[in-house]
């Protein structure tokens, strides 16, 4: 299925405002025939971006953020994690757990940092935040972390977090906990839980600029509940909104929420746990909606990151790690892969592991994620009404020897405005994030700004990822 979405972009309002729209789901094609909707699961780089190499890490490795601070750090953009481990010592109890820090400046190669914070073992030479955090009933360690930058809030609360808290005088004692930071480093759980849901797993939460409210999103009837505030808390009980249904295989849920804003859209990453005796699988599926609420999972049976052959490193279980990162024209995203499935997944075997869970990362192309595509044969498409913002036309596509993509505008009346049908276009070739579609002896702006148009598209041996309508 196909996603549309608008997205923004404009600086001054004399400038053309582009129409940025995304083939991730079926909602912005009005008709076609001959296309399907392809995902395309980004490249492995192979890396293990972190891995666990101290003492209070010895266990395993968990949930994590990552996140590009441009320069709030210092005048240096700098790309920052924080991450989740498990140590031997303190399994399991209240205190086996560490919220760590670490570093990069190119997003490849991290440094623990010392951060002389927490004493561990008599020592203070660690990437320790804290074990516990928060006083008297609320005191807890963390878990299911998600961490996100707050530009609209205070300095003192300009960094944000929800995780699982323990609340010794509440049931269920596991809920949802708050906390804030000036600096991604000193944090402060909020006293009272922020949403009374049982916590398990890792939520998401951010500030939501275009609804104005706080959305958070975790587990649900075990798959992925939503929930909204005018504030940081408190949050109603999580509606289930993702969930499995007959399509995926039985016994199955999504077991994360992994949620991003890219281009508009909501994206999430949920992994699918196949709980099937035997399989016990855990791979990263993609999920896109338009408001948070109505989702679509686009050829849901491919996952989105597979698991890898076996015997590899990450062929057990994956989890995406929260956090989306645009750089240049490309987006990466991190995970944790380990070669112990879910139910393996005990002290013995964690300590016995030759691979121990890693993070690693995966890189796409802009706004590659699915397309709209045809084969040999061809496809046509039409899209719903946009409004053209002035200028150019540009497609995002990949065109195979051979093939061709062809486009017309339609009007209001469905018929092709002048000088720009499908017979004038100049056939697109090529593999391009901003292929510009011409018309011959046609100069000028694609269609006149404010103008209400339609696409009516000619694919053959092509995969259409979005377009931008208007712009420079």
């Amino acid at each position: 299925m196909i996603l549309a979405l608008v997205a923004l972009g404009v600086a001054a309002p004399a400038r053309p405002i582009p129409v940025r729209r995304l083939f991730v789901d079926a909602s912005l094609i009005e008709r076609s025939s001959g296309i399907s909707l392809r995902l395309h699961p980004p490249r492995k780089t192979g890396e293990k971006a972190l891995q666990a190499d101290r003492p209070w890490e010895n266990a395993t490795l968990n949930w994590f953020t990552v996140l590009k601070d441009r320069g709030v750090v210092d005048r240096r953009a700098r790309f920052r994690m924080w991450y989740e481990c498990y140590d031997v010592s303190g399994w399991p109890t209240a205190d086996d757990t560490s919220f760590c820090y670490a570093e990069s400046r190119d997003g490849v190669h991290w440094t623990k940092p010392e951060l002389g914070l927490t004493e561990y073992q008599g020592g203070r030479g660690n990437n320790i935040l804290f074990r516990q955090v928060g006083s008297g009933a609320s005191r807890s360690r963390v878990h299911g972390s998600c961490v996100w930058i707050d530009p609209a809030a205070p300095p003192a609360e300009r960094y944000k977090a929800v995780s699982q808290g323990i609340w010794q005088d509440r049931q269920p004692p596991h809920q949802v906990a708050g906390m804030v930071s000036p600096d991604g480093i000193h944090w402060t759980r909020l006293p009272e839980p922020i949403c009374a849901a049982f916590a398990d797993s890792q939520f998401t939460a951010f500030r939501d600029a275009t609804q104005g409210k706080f959305v958070l999103f975790g587990r649900a009837a075990g798959n992925v509940g939503r929930s909204e505030s005018a504030d940081f808390g408190p949050f109603p009980p999580l509606q289930p909104v993702l969930a499995v249904d007959g399509s995926d295989p039985p016994s199955s849920n999504l077991y994360n929420s992994a949620i991003s804003r890219y281009a508009g859209l909501y994206l999430a990453f949920p992994s699918l746990y196949d709980r099937r005796p035997g399989i016990d699988a855990i791979d990263i599926r993609l999920a896109v909606s338009g408001d948070g609420v109505q989702w679509a999972r686009p050829d849901r049976d491919r996952p989105f990151i597979p698991l890898g052959p076996s015997g590899a490193w990450d062929s057990g279980s994956l989890y995406i790690g929260q956090g989306l990162i645009e750089e240049g024209d490309e987006v990466w995203l991190y995970y944790s892969g380990s070669p112990l499935k879910h139910q393996e997944a005990e002290l013995e075997n964690l300590v016995a592991c030759k691979q121990p869970r890693a993070y690693s990362r995966v890189t796409l192309k802009r706004d590659r994620f699915a397309s709209a595509s045809a084969g040999s044969g061809g496809g046509r498409l039409e899209t719903q009404t946009l409004t053209a913002g002035g200028g150019a036309l540009t497609l995002n596509a990949a065109i195979r020897p051979g093939g061709s993509v062809r486009v017309a505008l339609l009007g209001a009346d469905g018929k092709p405005l002048k000088g720009r049908g499908l017979a004038d276009c100049v056939p697109l070739t090529g593999d391009g994030l901003r292929l510009p579609v011409r018309w011959r002896g046609k100069a000028g702006p694609a269609a006149p700004a404010g103008a209400a148009v339609r696409l009516n598209m000619e694919l053959r041996d092509a995969d259409l990822f979005a377009l931008t309508l208007g712009g420079r």
